[in-house]
């Protein structure tokens, strides 16, 4: 092939219409040329023309020889078919409306949750080289702990000790009070130096934190995010330089990150340098409570560098016994951040899948349905010459439109429901405000389209390209082995569309289950008319050194909160029930019966709280009694434990008057204590409580020891909580208090913001907002199964009639009454979904353990939800089947066997 057909192929090819009347043109001047030369040598003109009409054999032929030469006459074929596809659908309105909005369902939600799913799971993060990123972990396995932060101490061990990675950097969170005119409290990190170099970020203005930064005395420098930036500085480029007061100190502004940097998630306004003041207790190797992540070395794989920490945990274990029983542990950093949504994304695709996949069915069957109709127009294609391939080719060109429109209106859907899917979906869900259409997606939307043709298109293209051109252009003839073959296949596809839509049918039953086992828990309090918030006392302001401040500053708010008129009663503490926010884990001894070994000393949830927090909440009072105002400094220590507690440490004795210590054994840490006869205090247990859910209503309830608050101020006790949460019962809506609790915080401190406002209701809602989202989507796709399912059996059951309306005639001509007609029709109805049925509830018997991290009080197989779908499924299968049926039994024999 040399440049010049190359040319014209390209030409033919870009400038099809422009090609084609060249063409024209040529052939025209090749055959006016030989009309001239016939005259000359003596022919009439007409008969002149004739010889050269003939001499070309035909303008018509030479131009589909020119068009094979140069390999574009599929184009002129395509267009030809697809225009005369477009007239083909739309003379049948209804046909492509219904075609379409099945398309666009299917096509609009795949491409709605695969781009959550690409946005969440697939996206890298946006970080330089981020597959080399890993988060490092420590665990300790005995005490039921899979994960928790490190201790300062092992972090450095960690980082000099390891051989797998570049560079390890630290970081938590923590409340940062911010004063001005309008105080507010965000969420703010401390984080090592090196975190920006590690991550590959740089500030957007200004710059990040040095490493002689994080020498205490040194610190007060903060980095804000672009959005708090704005919104305090106004976004102005002067704010590099200026102080602003966090936690009643002054910090010095020295950068802005970029608009779109989030690390480590979407809550954090502000980055601090992470620095503890000299023998800090916080920087000891008994607080655990630093994230870290790490950049891999080049070459160097997750499965290298987690054998890589391990050993330095084992090194650790074998060198310090606060150590003992912790290991260290590895991950590639995005499994860390996704942590367990996976599963529920990737059933969530799985589930439009189906979804899309019975839409494909459906569509096959509604084309089946109209080839009924086209076989005598095929049959004349095929006799004048047509051949198989390209009759294939002319049905799979309507499919294409078909796919094609679907898919325009399937992205329009898909991108309602991304903006849907952002705006409903919880925030345990990371990166989810980040999804979005692009091109990504699109492609997948794409790939998803053709794929779809091919699966709906393809086999009744095969099945009416077989079509006997015999029997097809007798006059009113019917192919008996073609319809006998096409209604099985059709009936093949509604038993495979029912068995689909059992499954999700099940899945979206057991998620129904399982979001109404979570409403039968017992949370432990009534939540009913409860305002909660949270209060974070600066250090500065409230030092540690003074504990005693703290604790007065809780205790005059709380009475002030009980004052104000519609208030029954006030509480505090340190954790936050349901939301899992606050509180921390320490050792418990009971004093006759100290472990021997520093390994074998069990962990409790320790709690301060105030003494009306009982009442706040309404938690009943199981044992003893409850912290009263006399439980305060200089009084004997007193503690209360919960139900969950006294099962494990005292289960077949009374725990009240028992003596317990916050702390291992002194014999264990000898060498930690301050002198050899150092006793950490005592506390008597003068109370049992009944237990409240933590971490949400899925969560167990674990072991909790309660101490009273304003007894935290005790020389040699542990400090005063300075962040502590407020519970207050209301007899009205406890929204309306918000104005009041706020204006109680600053009477007694104008500088101290108050935060977290929401009811105790919302909270149980937001605890279960994952699986109630979950539900949701499973809800839509089982709702659109069901539809789809109906609008197939349905279709195939107008189909059947229509073959069988001579029998019917005949019957009701012979004296069948109009009830035994509806049960021919109706029965095989049933038979099919039957069929489905028997089929679908061995797939889902298989496929929904794949479900099993979702569900919550049921079982994967639980017999009752199955049985309640098969149940629904089989009544939308009788109601579609039955329209048919009785439409039929409306059948006047005479007219039929006329027309016969």
């Amino acid at each position: 092939m040399n440049w010049n057909d190359i040319r014209l192929r390209l030409k033919a090819l870009v400038f099809h219409r422009l090609a084609e009347r060249d063409l024209d043109e040529e052939l025209q001047i090749h055959i006016d040329l030989q009309i001239e030369q016939n005259i000359r040598g003596g022919m009439p003109r007409e008969e002149a023309r004739r010889a050269a009409l003939k001499v070309f054999g035909g303008a018509a032929h030479v131009a589909e020889e020119c068009r094979d030469q140069r390999g574009t006459r599929w184009i002129d074929e395509t267009a030809r078919d697809l225009r005369y596809a477009c007239r083909q659908l739309m003379q049948q309105k209804s046909f492509l409306a219904l075609a379409t909005l099945t398309l666009t369902l299917g096509i609009g939600a795949t491409t709605a949750i695969f781009s959550a799913v690409d946005g969440v799971l697939l996206r890298p993060l946006p970080y330089r080289n981020p597959d080399r990123l890993a988060s490092v972990w420590c665990a300790e396995p005995a005490q039921g702990i899979p994960r928790m932060g490190f201790a300062l101490p092992d972090l450095r061990e960690a980082t000099v000790r390891n051989h797998s990675f570049d560079a390890v950097a630290g970081y938590f969170f923590t409340d940062v009070n911010i004063s001005g005119s309008t105080p507010e409290k965000v969420t703010g990190v401390k984080a090592a130096s090196g975190l920006f170099p590690l991550l590959g970020v740089h500030a957007a203005l200004g710059r990040t934190f040095s490493a002689s930064e994080e020498s205490f005395g040194k610190h007060r420098v903060v980095v804000l995010s672009d959005a708090l930036w704005r919104r305090r500085f106004g976004g102005v480029a002067g704010a590099i330089g200026e102080t602003v007061r966090l936690n009643g100190e002054l910090y010095n502004i020295i950068g802005v990150m970029p608009s779109d940097f989030r690390f480590p998630n979407q809550e954090a306004l502000l980055w601090m340098p992470m620095s503890f003041a000299p023998k800090d207790i916080m920087a000891t190797r008994d607080n655990h409570f630093i994230h870290a992540i790490a950049r891999m070395k080049p070459g160097v794989s997750v499965a290298q560098s987690r054998a890589d920490v391990q050993e330095v945990g084992r090194q650790l274990r074998s060198e310090f016994s606060e150590n003992a029983g912790i290991v260290l542990d590895a991950s590639d950093y995005l499994s860390s951040v996704v942590g367990d949504v996976r599963p529920a994304l990737l059933i969530l695709l799985a589930a439009v899948a189906v979804v899309l996949l019975i839409a494909c069915v459906n569509v096959a069957n509604l084309l089946l349905s109209r080839a009924s109709g086209r076989r005598r127009e095929l049959s004349v294609r095929a006799a004048l010459g047509a051949s198989r391939s390209r009759l294939i080719r002319q049905l799979l060109s309507e499919s294409m439109l078909l796919g094609a429109l679907g898919a325009c209106l399937g992205v329009g859907l898909g991108a309602w429901l991304v903006q849907l899917i952002r705006t409903m979906g919880p925030p345990s869900i990371p990166r989810l405000q980040s999804i979005g259409m692009d091109i990504r997606v699109l492609l997948f939307t794409g790939g998803v389209t053709l794929g779809s043709v091919l699966m709906f298109g393809l086999a009744p293209a095969l099945d009416l390209a077989r079509t006997q051109i015999g029997d097809a252009m007798k006059e009113g003839g019917r192919s008996l082995t073609a319809g006998a073959r096409t209604t099985r296949f059709r009936d093949a596809l509604v038993v495979a569309e029912v068995t689909l839509s059992l499954v999700l049918v099940i899945g979206a039953g057991l998620l129904l289950k399982t979001l109404q086992r979570l409403h039968d828990v017992d949370p432990g309090f009534q939540p009913d008319h409860v305002l909660t918030m949270s209060v974070a006392l600066p250090e500065a302001t409230y030092p540690s050194s003074e504990p005693a401040k703290a604790a007065r500053f809780y205790d005059a708010l709380i009475q002030r909160l009980e004052q104000i008129p519609g208030v029954k009663a006030a509480g505090a503490s340190s954790a936050m029930p349901i939301a899992g926010w606050g509180g921390w884990g320490k050792y418990l001894t009971v004093e006759e019966r100290p472990a021997s070994r520093l390994a074998d000393v069990p962990l409790i949830q320790y709690r301060e709280v105030t003494p009306h927090y009982l009442r706040a909440l309404q938690i009943p009072l199981r044992a003893g009694r409850f912290f009263t105002v006399d439980d305060v400094g200089g009084q004997p220590l007193v503690a209360v434990i919960n139900e969950s507690a006294r099962r494990r440490f005292f289960p077949n004795e009374n725990p009240i008057g028992k003596r317990v210590f916050p702390g291992p054994p002194e014999s264990t840490i000898r060498s930690l204590l301050p002198s050899p006869d150092f006793r950490i205090p005592r506390l008597t247990i003068a109370g049992v409580i009944g237990d409240v859910r933590r971490s949400g209503l899925r969560s167990a309830p674990e072991p909790e020891l309660f101490v009273a608050h304003l007894q935290g101020t005790v020389k040699d006790n542990e400090s005063s909580s300075t962040k502590m949460f407020l519970m207050v019962r209301t007899e009205g809506d406890p929204l309306l208090m918000v104005s009041a609790a706020r204006a109680a915080v600053q009477s007694l401190d104008p500088d101290q913001p108050v935060a977290d406002f929401a009811t105790m209701r919302q909270r149980l809602d937001e605890s279960i907002a994952p699986e109630r989202f979950q539900l949701f989507l499973f809800g839509v796709f089982a709702g659109l199964a069901l539809l789809l399912a109906s609008v197939g059996i349905y279709g195939v059951m107008s189909y059947s009639v229509r073959l069988r309306l001579h029998e019917i005639g005949i019957r009701m001509a012979l004296g069948a009454r109009a009830p035994d007609v509806v049960m021919i029709i109706l029965g095989k109805g049933v038979r099919l979904g039957a069929a489905g049925v028997a089929i679908g509830v061995m797939v889902a018997w298989g496929v929904t353990r794949f479900m099993s991290t979702l569900l919550f009080g049921v079982r994967a197989n639980d017999g009752l939800t199955f049985a309640g779908a098969v149940l629904v499924l089989m009544a939308v299968i009788a109601g579609a089947s039955f329209v048919p049926s009785w439409l039929a039994a409306r059948t006047d024999p005479l007219r039929v066997l006329r027309e016969e």
